[in-house]
């Protein structure tokens, strides 16, 4: 075909003169294998399409992480559950995966303020937690269009929902859901100064919704679910493959990728699905257009990074909850931090979920864990003993956000305007709140969307 020709020619002269073109012709290709890359994966198989899939790590799974012990135990330390809704349940039932309620596991929580080592006393209000929850929902059920985790905005844009968080839950008395709304959108950072729309985002009508319907997890961990997805996905999966260079129109796709070991492959698509956080660095060797860079040069950006902690001395079935009383409000901790040790389950172990601006490194987080413990241990807080990283993981860019100013400008309405332009669709974390059940939803709309003819 002309049309694929052409640009071909120019996609192979980015390669070494001898280097050998393996081509594969597919329906979609699909980059990254995360929450929705896989779902996507699964859904286009299922109907009868022929999905590649290229994924720069060595497995499936994104977020999901799943610590798996000699003795049989398993600690969860990256997403942790789904919401127990037909499409997860039916998700879980596709690809012949048991699961189980998801339930806390801890007998206790205590309260220390990390950077002083010390016990604390209670956020104000948390005994009231649950009740003002579901004031906190009654605030928010009036902007419907954020009830599906998208950000589906009016035009203008209501100026309540660009204004900092703390202005909001002020003027509404609900400083007592604080704990609660805190709990799931700690990825926002400094969540009292960030506009009303991201703490709407992580934790909405959808998000109360779920804590009265509960969770899902897979009877062996999280990672279970992307397990049998490898194996049902068989070879449609190029694991530690990289984009090396795209072009794209409308009659079609290619995407020149690379494998860690350098071999290089052509791909042929009619669509491409990018599932990952559109960054610029991200997207080296993109074809991009004006409109595309317009939009992906203006994120900004959460680091987040877990971890398995053991030899800690903190007891099991004990949540070590970061609150600092000198933060005003909800005592919430500021940035970077580790909002939570967690009891998973697992005897001996605890996770920690770390959240930072976008220069807080791998390292400082490892040196942040590091000290939060010696300053327990030093106050005497817990018999804090020899805590070691058994496992960490990098889950950034985590919640990807752009200015007040920005979202009032329409940015979500162009950034939505670009799904069908030149073959490409996006899906996941930046276009959807970042739960998997939602992501899930909102890319099967994605999917229905999508343009076949040739």
């Amino acid at each position: 075909m002309v049309h694929l020709f052409i640009p071909l020619c120019s996609l192979v002269a980015l390669l070494p003169a001898a280097a050998p073109l393996e081509t594969i012709t597919c329906d979609i290709c699909i980059l990254g294998g995360g929450s929705s890359g896989t779902y996507s994966a699964i859904q286009l198989k299922d109907a009868g399409k022929h999905v590649v899939v290229i994924e720069p790590n060595n497995r499936l799974g994104g977020h999901a992480e799943t610590l798996y012990l000699p003795d049989g135990n398993y600690v969860d330390y990256g997403v942790e559950g789904v919401f127990n809704n037909e499409l997860s349940r039916n998700y879980f039932r596709r690809l012949g995966v048991d699961w189980k309620p998801l339930l806390p596991l801890n007998k206790r929580t205590d309260f220390v303020d990390f950077s002083t080592g010390e016990r604390v006393d209670p956020p104000a209000g948390i005994l009231q937690a649950l009740v003002s929850t579901f004031l906190y929902r009654s605030s928010i059920k009036h902007w419907t269009f954020l009830t599906r985790g998208v950000y589906d905005l009016p035009d203008p844009v209501p100026e309540d929902l660009l204004r900092p968080f703390r202005g909001f839950v002020e003027e509404h008395s609900l400083e007592a859901a604080l704990h609660v709304v805190f709990l799931f959108s700690q990825n926002v950072g400094n969540l009292l100064d960030m506009p009303t729309l991201y703490a709407i985002q992580n934790f909405g009508v959808p998000h109360v919704d779920a804590l009265v319907h509960g969770y899902i997890t897979p009877k062996n961990g999280m990672y279970e679910l992307y397990r049998q997805a490898t194996e049902t996905l068989g070879s449609d999966v190029l694991f530690q493959t990289n984009v090396v260079a795209t072009n794209r129109s409308d009659s079609g796709v290619e995407v020149i990728v690379q494998h860690a070991n350098g071999t290089r492959k052509l791909i042929k698509a009619r669509n491409l699905l990018i599932t990952f956080p559109p960054l610029m660095q991200k997207l080296q060797g993109f074809d991009l257009d004006k409109a595309e860079t317009n939009l992906f040069r203006k994120w900004f950006w959460r680091t987040y990074y877990v971890a398995v902690v053991n030899n800690t001395g903190i007891p099991d079935k004990l949540w070590v909850t970061n609150t600092d009383p000198t933060n005003g409000l909800g005592a919430l901790p500021r940035m970077p931090f580790d909002f939570l040790i967690q009891y998973m389950g697992a005897p001996g172990h605890s996770t920690s979920k770390l959240v930072g601006d976008m220069n807080f490194t791998a390292e400082d987080a490892r040196d942040l864990i590091a000290a939060d413990f010696a300053r327990m241990k030093a106050k005497g807080t817990f018999p804090i003993e020899d805590p070691q990283i058994v496992v960490f993981g990098d889950s950034s860019p985590e919640t990807l956000m752009v200015s007040p100013e920005e979202i009032r400008n329409g940015f979500y309405r162009k950034l939505y305007a670009l799904q069908g332009r030149r073959s490409t669709y996006y899906t996941g974390l930046t276009f959807c709140s970042d739960f998997s059940s939602l992501i899930w939803a909102y890319t099967e709309t994605v999917l229905e969307s999508m343009n076949w003819d040739v």
